[in-house]
């Protein structure tokens, strides 16, 4: 009986550790980061994680709808299928202002592969990739 508690106590934790990295579309975050490089443009030389805060462009999205949608989009993103995420062409870094700072939640790939902040990678469906385009290209125009 004991042995059956604690597996179960064990697989609570695991549900629970392993539901906090993903993203969950219902989280009141109010403002997001982000460093843009227009979804669709080719480029000379690849476009990573590591550089597109220096190569792309910053904005702050705080409108509470937009980052809801693109948190929707974020959470309906499918297992990866034959493309895995390359980080080499990397247009999207989405940050997560919190009260410590901006937290990564995720990376998208111009072909809309996605890794999220805890490493699991999806798949943004072709309809979700242009809903992101969509929000950040109105709350990032300059």
């Amino acid at each position: 009986m004991r042995l059956h508690l604690s597996v179960l106590q064990l697989a609570t934790l695991a549900i629970l550790i392993g539901g906090c990295g993903r993203v969950r579309e219902d989280e009141g975050v109010r403002k997001m980061t982000v460093y843009y490089f227009p979804i669709g443009a080719e480029t000379l030389t690849p476009i990573t994680s590591a550089n597109i805060q220096e190569r792309g462009r910053r904005c702050e999205i705080r409108s509470s709808g937009d980052v809801s949608k693109i948190k929707k989009v974020l959470h309906d993103a499918a297992k990866p299928g034959s493309q895995k995420f390359s980080d080499s062409a990397v247009r999207v870094k989405l940050l997560e202002a919190s009260t410590e700072g901006d937290r990564l939640l995720a990376i998208v790939e111009n072909e809309g592969e996605v890794r999220f902040s805890d490493g699991t990678e999806g798949q943004i469906s072709r309809r979700g990739l242009d809903t992101i385009k969509k929000v950040i290209e109105s709350q990032c125009r300059q």
